[in-house]
């Protein structure tokens, strides 16, 4: 079974892409390549100058770390306050607790979720919990973000608001790639769509030229 099929693009810093298409169209699959959760099996994928092919399993977390990493599901932790949620991420590489003092608000604040600093996740609405997810992924200042479906649980409202703060998020020079079906959410943004089927790309509203080659 094939998850990409000499799929072929490049991707500039400070780009925001949206990555499209229907279920099992290769979109999730797409992340975890660059993510390296899976190892490609054939051509090149490079990330900032580095083969992501020839990356140690030790080697991993390093990379992850580099990247704000928005799972599907939120991925919070349950029994930790919101601001638990994101100082752990703080303290996972190693930043003092008076660093996490000083940040953790302030990237609270810039979600709008600071207000539900000690509200655990099951208090939290759908579009919360995505604020969260975001804030945990920002705190370390990663050049990249990568969402897979941030708005797939909620509301046409709640996912034109998240979609607002990714997009001002790559105004300030965040590169952003998301994976979504949600089409008029997407189109209402106006960016980059790649759109994916059987884990070939069939159009990319960019036509720019190869870096990523699986």
């Amino acid at each position: 079974m094939t998850g990409l099929d000499h799929v072929s693009l490049q991707i500039q810093k400070g780009d925001f892409v949206f990555f499209v298409g229907k279920t099992g169209a290769g979109k999730s699959t797409l992340i975890k390549v660059l993510t390296r959760e899976v190892l490609h099996t054939g051509g090149l994928v490079t990330l900032a100058g580095r083969d992501l092919g020839k990356l140690k399993e030790r080697e991993i977390p390093a990379l992850r770390r580099e990247m704000g990493i928005v799972p599907q599901d939120f991925g919070l932790l349950p029994r930790k306050r919101v601001w638990e949620n994101v100082a752990y991420a703080m303290r996972a590489v190693g930043h003092s607790r008076s660093e996490v003092r000083l940040k953790v608000p302030a990237i609270l604040d810039s979600v709008n979720i600071g207000h539900r600093a000690d509200a655990f996740p099951h208090q939290l609405s759908g579009g919360e919990q995505q604020r969260v997810a975001i804030a945990r992924a920002l705190i370390n200042n990663p050049p990249l973000l990568i969402a897979d479906e941030p708005t797939g649980n909620l509301d046409p409202e709640r996912s034109w608001e998240i979609m607002e703060l990714l997009k001002s998020l790559n105004l300030k020079g965040t590169t952003v790639l998301v994976a979504s079906h949600d089409m008029m959410v997407i189109h209402r943004m106006a960016r980059r769509i790649v759109t994916l089927d059987g884990g070939a790309i069939v159009s990319d509203s960019a036509n720019t030229e190869v870096e990523l080659d699986a």
